[in-house]
């Protein structure tokens, strides 16, 4: 059964009952605009409507650096000009590889007006993975922060050693130009602070003549996969995608605590909380808080008590932590109401401890990098369930042979919207293995839907046990274990086995100071798993190994497991 959620009317009223609609429609139907606007539409509205307003609030420790909605424009031509300045054309690629700061969001919309591509890296990026995004994105220039990216850097470009300001950093790649974000000046570098003070008449001049030119779906952003397995895939997105998807989610928000609400940001690079970081408050007038990446909770709780937020979108280990801080009266206290965080390592029970405990409405969102924003849930009796397709989402679950199942039954979930990526850079097989000719796309994820349209993951693909011929959905084992009270989190795989092909490993974190016997653990899983599921393996771990992005290292779990049991 295929849901389409969205206005109601009769229309989608027939489509909802009868999916075999949709083979008359051509693919193309799916492809409309909803506020018709480019990202350089959304700052310069923003700015002429709310000149005065803070945009972003950039907190640490030690400083707060306050940023107007007409400053930010200010700065974002500034910079535009600079980049025009340094011979960069409107389609080539500049990556941001750097902390969260003020410059990563001028740099972003400083691209969206010089019509370039904004190639998002994350933090945390190996030289493999750099040097293979730079050549699968053909990178032009590179916005650099301070940090083990500059090493990282140069063990890939040692010839960075020159003091030439615009020059070809790797011998079989289209880098040219590197400009590092501060004052301090490095070799072979340009300052950002230069480049903000470069342009003159002739190159603002072009910046307009760029800026009149923009338009919706003109690529703007190419975003990194985060696979556990292999080199990244990249996905290219348009100004309209990645506007209008968070438009859409933002305007969840915006209906439950006003129009000028305030929220805390995660990580840029990001796919989800940085799309929301960069885009959501340009997009609807409202300022955002940007913690720096070394806050801890108790500086978290006092920018939340002082910044007066009323929504906050937060890491789940975040949410543990708020459950854990000893001054909660605190946190109660504050104008704090919502949170947004993802569903996909947080375990229902925590999420209800988090609601009744901090008097916080708990709201989950699952996206994907490919698609965006898919689904959307505060049903305090469904934290189980990842929820429903936000708005101009349909969502559909089939089976092997791509028939939709009943609902109630497990299968593949695919989905499709406006939002849906443009195509991976310089990969046709993917692109076209990702997405068929009537632009559902297949999310890997194995679901089932209920009779509400309510969505349950039960888990990856790739990740399902095979056990004898059977098969073990891992989340079933982790729903399991982390309501024993002593067990902050768990992750289920699966590793080899001469006789069963695969068996049951569960790697377990425990609440700080507990103790637990693995029989203990074995003895609870067996009053709600069939003996088929309960793990042979109980693998103790401090934390649930994730990359930069979030995404759980199986592999790194696997190998620890196969040294720790011999197997």
């Amino acid at each position: 059964m295929c849901i389409i959620n969205g206005v109601q009317d009769d229309v989608t009223n027939k489509l909802i009952q009868n999916v075999s609609i949709w083979k008359e429609l051509p693919a193309c139907s799916i492809k409309y605009s909803i506020t018709g606007k480019s990202l350089c539409d959304a700052l310069d509205q923003s700015a002429a409507e709310f000149p005065d307003r803070e945009a972003f609030v950039f907190t640490s420790k030690s400083t707060k650096q306050r940023i107007t909605f007409k400053q930010l424009r200010e700065d974002v031509i500034c910079l535009a000009a600079g980049l025009v300045h340094l011979g960069l054309k409107p389609g080539e690629r500049v990556g941001i590889w750097a902390e969260n700061c003020y410059e990563w969001i001028t740099s972003f919309y400083a691209m969206a007006y010089a019509k370039l591509v904004c190639v998002r890296l994350v933090v945390g990026f190996n030289e493999v993975f750099f040097e293979h995004l730079v050549n699968k994105t053909k990178m032009a220039a590179l916005i650099i922060g301070p940090g083990d990216q500059e090493r990282v850097l140069s063990n890939v470009a040692p010839e960075l050693s020159s003091e030439t300001k615009e020059r070809d950093v790797g011998k079989e790649t289209t880098l040219r130009t590197v400009i590092r974000l501060g004052i301090e000046r490095k070799p072979g570098m340009i300052c950002y602070e230069e480049v903000m003070k470069m342009g003159n008449d002739e190159d603002f001049r072009r910046v307009g003549q760029l800026r009149e030119t923009v338009d919706p779906d003109d690529e703007m952003t190419m975003l990194t996969t985060s696979g556990s397995t292999g080199l990244q895939k990249v996905v290219v997105r348009s100004h309209r995608i990645s506007l209008e998807n968070v438009h859409v989610c933002s305007r969840h928000w915006a209906q439950i605590a006003g129009t000028d609400i305030c929220y805390m940001s995660m990580n840029m690079f990001s796919h989800a909380s940085g799309e929301l970081s960069l885009v959501a408050g340009v997009s609807h007038g409202f300022t955002v808080i940007v913690p720096d990446s070394n806050s801890d909770t108790e500086s978290l709780v006092n920018f939340i008590r002082e910044e007066r937020v009323t929504v906050a979108a937060l890491s789940y280990t975040f949410v543990l932590d708020f459950l854990r801080y000893v001054d909660v009266d605190k946190l109660n206290n504050s104008c704090l109401k919502y949170v947004f965080t993802s569903s996909n390592l947080a375990p229902a029970e925590t999420l209800e401890r988090a609601r009744k405990e901090l008097n916080l409405n708990i709201y989950t969102v699952l996206g994907t990098t490919e698609l965006g924003h898919v689904t959307l849930s505060n049903n305090p009796e469904k934290f189980w369930k990842i929820g429903y397709p936000i708005d101009h989402f349909e969502v559909k679950i089939i089976n092997d042979d791509g028939k939709i199942v009943p609902r109630g039954m497990v299968g593949k979930l695919c989905a499709r919207s406006p939002y849906t990526m443009l195509r991976y850079e310089d990969d046709e097989e993917q692109t076209k293995s990702a997405i068929d000719e009537s632009g559902w796309y297949r999310t890997g994820d194995m679901c089932k839907m209920e009779e509400d349209g309510c969505l349950d993951i039960i888990g990856r693909k790739s990740d399902i046990i095979i056990k004898d011929a059977g098969n073990i959905y891992p989340v079933e084992v982790d729903h399991v274990l982390v309501r024993h009270p002593k067990v902050k989190l768990s992750r289920t795989i699966g590793v080899p086995d001469q006789r069963f092909i695969e068996e049951v490993c569960a790697c377990v974190c425990l609440e700080e100071g507990e103790e637990v016997t693995v029989e203990e653990l074995l003895q609870f899983a067996r009053r709600f798993l069939p003996e088929f599921h309960v793990p042979k393996y109980i693998l103790f771990v401090d934390s649930i190994p994730c990359g930069p992005t979030g995404k759980v290292r199986i592999q790194e779990l696997q190998a620890k497991a196969k040294t720790m049991f011999g197997i």
